[in-house]
């Protein structure tokens, strides 16, 4: 769905650190599209949970969190949380209310957008730093094993899924090679990449981007840049704008 365009332009600011990434495909598919959205990017200067008490005032139609601090900080102070977020504990997109900002984390949705397109059903390995936040996101597979520098990291990282789909946790290579011949796909989260789980037969859904030595080594790599299409596809729909994540280019 697009708005009409003689629908009242409504500020959304990205709020980011460092340098914004998902300024430029916003702003760039509100123009494309005659969005009534006036989008601009900003640095939090002072105090932040005075930012967000002032979105509604200021007439702001949301604002969206691009840096990991700034979304806990704000999953820690807003009063409405979707249950994601409130999961989560995490905030990447807020929407001001009358009685009180509401909060979403559109991350994992899209995740499991990603993996309900392309990998659904799959019997999984996570490698790399664990992301509790986005377990969500996984629902769309079979099993879920996992990668963890110890048992019990990795066993309350699996502890938090349903049980149909909890797998088993590798904590030695060898371990992490025979629970890799197992699945179909593997999600990288970064840090070191053991060539030898790679099979030809592997899909890779890579968080970070993956060296391309390992990219040779497997059937498919869904890139972060994939996934960030669908995140960014995901934040614009509680604002009302339903867009395929095929339109944002990063």
């Amino acid at each position: 769905m697009v708005a009409p365009r003689h629908a009242a332009f409504r500020p959304l600011v990205v709020l980011y650190r460092g340098k914004s990434q998902w300024y430029p495909p916003l702003l760039t598919v509100a123009l494309q599209f005659d969005l009534p959205l006036f989008v601009y990017a900003q640095e939090p200067q002072g105090p932040f949970e005075a930012a967000l008490e002032g979105l509604f005032p200021l007439g702001l139609g949301g604002a969206v969190l691009e840096d990991p601090a700034l979304q806990a900080q704000a999953a820690a102070y807003l009063p409405h949380l979707e249950p994601e977020a409130a999961q989560a504990r995490q905030v990447d997109l807020v929407v001001p209310e009358p009685g009180g900002s509401r909060g979403f984390y559109q991350g994992a949705i899209a995740l499991a957008r990603l993996i309900g397109r392309y990998a659904l059903g799959d019997k999984a390995l996570w490698v790399g730093p664990l992301r509790p936040e986005l377990l969500p996101g996984l629902r769309g597979l079979s099993v879920v094993s996992v990668v963890s520098p110890s048992f019990p990291e990795g066993e309350a990282f699996l502890r938090q899924l349903p049980s149909p789909q909890r797998g088993v946790v590798a904590v030695s290579e060898a371990q992490a090679q025979a629970v890799a011949r197992q699945a179909d796909l593997l999600i990288y989260a970064g840090g070191p990449l053991a060539l030898g789980l790679l099979q030809p037969y592997h899909r890779v859904l890579a968080l970070r981007p993956l060296a391309s030595e390992a990219l040779l080594r497997v059937g498919e790599c869904l890139s972060p840049e994939l996934w960030q299409r669908f995140w960014l596809s995901a934040l614009l729909e509680p604002l009302g704008y339903d867009l395929p994540p095929e339109v944002f280019a990063l």
